[in-house]
């Protein structure tokens, strides 16, 4: 394994973090209320009390990263559901406030919706990179994760095709309508696997003709950045097609459109990590964030049971 990919997944995971830390404080708000609230989101800020919200300092990451979390201590190498679920259920009792106060835990262990357990796919596309697992053995694995809906297996098919593609790319070589072109072959393959819903592939083909228009624009066909799979995906394609080069740029403008916020940032960051390595985080950001060590140590206890190491 070539230090290049050790250091795209560090910046990966790292850089899905401080995105969701950015996002945090607007999460479920319109764009509108952003506004009013915090002016304009250039950085950390703290998430204040809210109906459905406890307070969090700025500089924290909520459910997303502690999901992040659970995924890497349950992987070994690729994430297990039974041990997400008792790893995802130890973070929500230590760490209530990261969570809304409606929290509840279903089966799977997915609280409001799982649409923050993508994570599934970060592992799981390292270990493709890499070849320790096939296409064969990861299309068996996700089949074996059940009852999980079937937009939500398509989800983490298209989100870890897109990293493993995005980790074979160098930078000054990447094209963002390439980019589209694989995630429209990518859920085709998905539908092919784990048939039976055509959400995803619908609201991308409603958002790729709009790919010059407005973010607002994009926003609001999917759903004001709503926390359904197709939505979620779907808007972050948009925003990593346009700022892909800019980890600021890019994790701003989705912060200061509101919605599912801390999930949109996340993803974005770890897609703009997966391309650019630990080089494309911005010093600031990561030097201000107060997880660090945290998502460092998972990262490290993830390499020991995998079987890599970050060096």
């Amino acid at each position: 394994m070539s230090d290049q990919i050790k250091n795209r997944f560090q910046a990966t995971c790292l850089g899905a973090a401080i995105g969701e830390a950015i996002g945090m404080p607007a999460e479920e708000m319109k764009p509108e209320q952003v506004s009013s609230t915090f002016g304009n989101i250039n950085g950390y800020q703290s998430r204040p009390e809210a109906d459905d919200f406890s307070p969090l300092e700025a500089g924290h990451s909520a459910r997303q990263t502690e999901a992040l979390i659970s995924v890497l201590a349950s992987s070994s190498p690729l994430p297990d559901l039974q041990e997400f679920a008792f790893t995802i259920k130890q973070a929500l009792n230590k760490y209530p406030e990261k969570w809304p106060k409606s929290t509840t835990f279903a089966w799977p262990p997915f609280p409001d919706g799982g649409h923050y357990t993508f994570s599934f796919a970060i592992p799981a596309a390292r270990m493709l990179r890499e070849g320790q697992v096939s296409v064969e053995d990861l299309k068996e694995w996700m089949q074996s994760l059940t009852p999980s809906s079937v937009v939500w297996q398509q989800s983490i098919w298209l989100y870890m095709r897109l990293l493993v593609y995005l980790y074979e790319t160098e930078k000054e070589n990447f094209d963002p309508d390439e980019f589209l072109e694989n995630a429209a072959k990518y859920i085709l393959e998905a539908e092919r696997y784990f048939p039976g819903d055509y959400k995803i592939r619908r609201r991308m083909q409603v958002t790729e003709p709009m790919m010059d228009e407005p973010l607002e624009d994009i926003a609001k066909s999917c759903g004001d950045v709503s926390k359904l799979a197709e939505d979620m995906i779907t808007f972050v394609g948009a925003v990593f097609h346009r700022h892909h080069d800019d980890f600021k740029k890019a994790i701003t403008a989705a912060a200061n459109l509101g919605g599912a916020s801390e999930a949109s940032c996340f993803y974005l960051g770890s897609l703009i990590g997966a391309l650019g390595g630990m080089e494309t985080l911005p010093e600031d950001w990561l030097g201000d964030y107060a997880e660090r060590q945290r998502v460092e140590a998972g990262l490290r206890k993830f390499e020991e049971r995998a079987g890599v190491s970050t060096g």
